[in-house]
């Protein structure tokens, strides 16, 4: 019961309109949700499923390790959080990063509500205004499962947990935040 995916230019569009009020998670929701508001609700899905394609992009072990040095550790919860800012970031940020994790060292940008580079509760926002228009059941059950629930693996070369092999393998992130991690 798959629809189809909102094209990539729109979805960013949208992504990056809502992070202009990035300052504040808060504001950032509400920004993300007047967006949306003036979608019909087909559109809903579309950028839903849109998103969640983004994210499963993202289930790499590449980020995942990138995310480990960053936060002095990262969960399996953690991580799915990890990717929700990342593509909350926008289109630039989130393909630098999946291009290249340890170019994220470079990265001026907020944090999120907690101080790190999470931000779980805009992936709420879609499913909220579908049931608001009227939508029936959950807006998630019209996309493909999101990688990383029981699903399989990562894609890639698994990161080790060691200090070694972390800042040989991220070495701009590890100089960055080895010794201080935001977590």
């Amino acid at each position: 019961m798959t629809a189809p995916a909102m094209p990539a230019d729109q979805f960013w569009e949208i992504i990056g309109r809502a992070g202009q009020a990035d300052a504040d998670p808060v504001a950032h929701i509400d920004a993300l949700r007047a967006e949306l508001r003036g979608l019909a609700l087909e559109e809903v899905k579309s950028f839903e499923i849109a998103f969640r394609r983004r994210l499963n992009d993202a289930y790499t072990w590449d980020l995942w390790g990138a995310a480990y040095v960053i936060h002095g550790g990262c969960s399996d919860d953690g991580f799915e959080y990890f990717r929700r800012w990342l593509v909350s970031k926008g289109r630039g940020v989130y393909e630098s990063a999946l291009a290249d994790p340890d170019s994220m060292a470079q990265l001026d940008v907020r944090a999120g509500p907690d101080g790190m580079w999470e931000f779980e509760e805009i992936y709420y926002v879609a499913n909220r205004l579908f049931q608001e228009k009227g939508g029936q059941g959950d807006v998630r059950d019209y996309s493909e499962p999101e990688a990383g629930l029981g699903g399989s693996e990562p894609s890639g070369e698994p990161f080790e947990e060691d200090e070694e092999h972390l800042a040989r393998r991220y070495p701009n992130l590890w100089r960055r935040f080895g010794a201080e991690p935001l977590g």
